[in-house]
């Protein structure tokens, strides 16, 4: 997990992002294969109602 902060006016908002590679998704269901990944990357402002609309771009 990581978290940034960016600047919205004057106001500091924090964006965690979670960050997932690997063969099989968590709960072993779903395995992709010997030497193949797959990833998946989740980011969120925290502290917020609304994202900044340049956090979505």
């Amino acid at each position: 997990m990581y978290a940034w902060v960016a600047l919205n006016g004057r106001k500091r908002v924090n964006i965690v992002v979670i960050v997932r590679y690997a063969r099989r998704i968590a709960d072993g269901e779903y395995d992709v294969g010997k030497g193949k990944k797959i990833g998946v990357i989740t980011a969120y402002c925290k502290g917020v109602a609304k994202c900044p609309n340049r956090v979505n771009e």
